[in-house]
Order: structure tokens, then sequence, then C-alpha cells
């Protein structure tokens, strides 16, 4: 029996949720989320009329006001982002007993062993779905169908804004032998130059060749593209994948030198990462800082604790040494620093409280309880790391809501 997987992708998710959430946005046909025009930080996400100027996510947002100047720039809050996720993930439930999110904005559904129900196509099923994320969320997507992971995210990539597109068992080299070889997954911008050198730009054209004229072409990588070309891809779902990480990072609004600035910035980021860790019931065995020069150089360190953790003291503990330690190679460079990032990896499930857990440890625990509870009520906001505090008076320094 085969698979039959479904793929939920929001359509232009961060917009339309900073939209609900501020009125004044909603009748802007030009609008970009990631950041003020004055920020160095990155697009999120972009109105389909923004995006017809060629707007992306991942872009610079400098490079955004150049291409669209008259666009309205705006930051949103990643709290409402995974008040929104959440919500369209208790719609997509109703549908199937396994959903694995790949990120905040879409998700899988596996509807394997359906065939009885649902003998002919699955677009009724999708049909449903979409219409019913709309009426509970107010959000619209556009969901693919297909026979394993791949096909069936491509087909919802085909189908946006707010499309259906089923792509059955059998269709698949018909259906990606219209796709250039950049949309593909693994082919990113700069394989996709190298390749197009080579004359090689579409799927059908990996479709018409041998592996061994592939391989002699494009070398080791020719097996990978040769299947994903003929429409191979995973078939299995698992519902209780934990994240890869949490992490926050965030691009200042100008080069910082000063490491009692950027300190304070990370001591926020480690908090919102804390934060996320205890409201999903996460651990992290390993923190990560990452460190990007005024010149672009990006320097990662990581530690790994021998007990895993989602207490902020702990993480920040450990974030702050690491920090220091890579501070040491921007000083001895003579640069400034233009990105500070943290993530949490290595994650695994909370446990029950400890009976025996070091006094001091239990005290965290609580102060972080209290702080969980005052930040759900009020807002993050409400409580600010004291080695915080001083960042937003510093050049550079970052607002608490800002990462």
């Amino acid at each position: 029996m085969g698979a039959r997987i479904l793929h939920v992708d929001l359509d232009a998710f961060f917009v339309e949720v900073c939209r609900q959430r501020h009125p004044e946005l909603r009748g802007l046909e030009l609008l970009v989320v990631g950041g003020r025009r004055d920020q160095r930080g990155v697009v999120q996400s972009a109105s389909y009329g923004a995006r017809r100027f060629g707007i992306h996510a991942g872009m610079p947002i400098a490079q955004a006001v150049r291409l669209c100047p008259q666009a309205t720039f705006f930051q949103g809050s990643f709290p409402h982002y995974r008040e929104a996720s959440h919500a369209v993930r208790a719609v997509l439930e109703r549908f199937s007993p396994t959903v694995v999110s790949a990120s905040l904005d879409e998700a899988y559904l596996d509807f394997v062993g359906t065939e009885r129900l649902h003998p002919v196509s699955l677009l009724p099923v999708a049909e449903l779905l979409r219409d019913e994320v709309r009426r509970d969320t107010g959000l619209d997507c556009s969901v693919g169908i297909g026979p394993n992971r791949m096909i069936a995210k491509l087909a919802s990539d085909a189908a946006k804004p707010r499309g259906l597109m089923e792509v059955r068992a059998g269709w698949e080299a018909g259906f990606l032998a219209g796709l250039a070889l950049e949309a593909l997954p693994g082919v990113g911008p700069k394989t996709a130059e190298r390749w197009a050198e080579l004359g090689l730009t579409d799927v059908w054209q990996v479709q018409c060749m041998n592996e061994s004229a592939l391989e002699r072409l494009i070398g080791s990588d020719a097996l990978a593209l040769k299947r994903r070309a003929q429409g191979y891809g995973g078939t299995t779902l698992r519902a209780n994948r934990l994240p890869r990480s949490v992490s926050r990072e965030t691009t200042l609004s100008r080069d910082v030198r000063d490491p009692a600035a950027l300190e304070a910035t990370l001591s926020l980021l480690t908090a919102r990462v804390a934060g996320q860790l205890r409201d999903e019931r996460l651990v992290a065995r390993t923190v990560t800082l990452k460190l990007r020069h005024d010149d672009f150089r990006t320097v990662t360190r990581r530690h790994t604790f021998a007990i895993a953790t989602d207490l902020d003291a702990e993480l920040y503990a450990a974030a702050r040494e690491l920090f220091r330690a890579a501070f040491a190679g921007v000083r001895d460079r003579d640069r400034g620093v233009r990105l500070i990032g943290i993530a949490a990896t290595s994650l695994g499930m909370a446990a029950e409280a400890d009976l025996f857990e070091p006094p001091a440890r239990q005290r965290l625990r609580d102060l972080s309880a209290a702080v969980d509870q005052l930040r759900g009520k009020y807002g993050f906001a409400a409580v600010t790391p004291g080695s915080a505090l001083g960042s937003a008076r510093r050049p550079g320094g970052s607002s608490p809501e800002s990462p």
C-alpha cells in the first residue's frame, strides 16, 4: 500500500499574521515583514504584491528597500507567529493522526491506508482542510498531495497561492519534467548556477541522461540528482519527531565593538530560547553561539552540558563563555560584530521534576516558572533579564521584542 502525503503550506504566513495583529497593515498591498527599512536583518516574508518586485524570504532588508522603496517594512513578533502556527496545527490534527511540522508555516499529513475512504483522489479532503484552516484561523494555505514528501512539497509550491494540486503515483516524472533543477530540494542557487554553466538547467534534461553520462558531467552528485529527478523521495512521517533546534539571532542595527552591549543582547536572545524550550517542554544538551563579523566572517562555537537544561541562567552562562572566547578573535582582527545568535540543540523531552535536584537549581526553576507566568500574562517585555537592561541604551542594542 503506497504512501499518500499532504503538504500544507501557509500563504505569506508572517505577513498575514502581522495583518491580523495590526489592522493598519491590512490594506497595504506592498508589505515586507522581517524588520524596519533602516535595519540590517533579512526578509521573513513579503506580500504577493511585493514579491512582484523580486523580494523574497532570506533577502537582506536593504536589498528589498532598493527593489521596492514604496513598500511598508514591518517587524513582527515571534510569539504571535507561534500562536498562529499552533492554531493551524489544531485544525490539521482533525484530518490525520500523524501531523509533522516542518516549520511554523508548513506541515506534512500522513494519509496512508485511506484508499477505502478516498479511493480516487484526496483533493476533496485537501479542499475541506484548506477551507477549515481559513475559517478557524483566518489564514490561507496551499495544499500539495503526492506519493512522497518531496512531490507533495513541490506540488504545494506549484499550487500557491490558495491552490490545490495532486500528483498521483506514476505521475511523478511528468510533473517534475516541467520544473527547473533549482526547484528540487538540495539544489541551491550556487549549485544551480554551476550546473547551468555546464548546460544543465531543467529536470527533463536529467531524466533523459543516463547515470554515467550525468556523473561525468557533475561528479558524485549524479546518483542523488537522478533519483530526485525521477520522483523518489521519503515516504515516512514520524509524528513524535522533535525539532532539531530552538534558536534566535539578530542582525544589529550597526556594527558593534562593545562586548558588554553584545553580552546584553545575547542575554535577551537566550531568554527567548529558554522560554520557548519550557513552553514546548524541551531541554537542550548543547548550546551553540553564532557570531558574524562586520566583514561577514561567521564563527560558531558550541558547548555540551552534562545534564540537559531549559534554564536561562545555565544556557546564558555557557553562551557567555563561548562569546568571550569568540570575541577575542573579533578584537584580534579589529572588526565589529553585525550578527549574534544562540541555538539550543540536541533536544529531548523535559522529564518530571527531580526530587533530589540541588536547591540552587530548584530556585532557578522556580524563578523561571514565575517569569514564564508573568510573560504569559503581560508579554515577553514584562520581565527583562538584568544582564540585558543596558542593551537598548548601547549603540546597536536590540529591543526586547526584536529577536
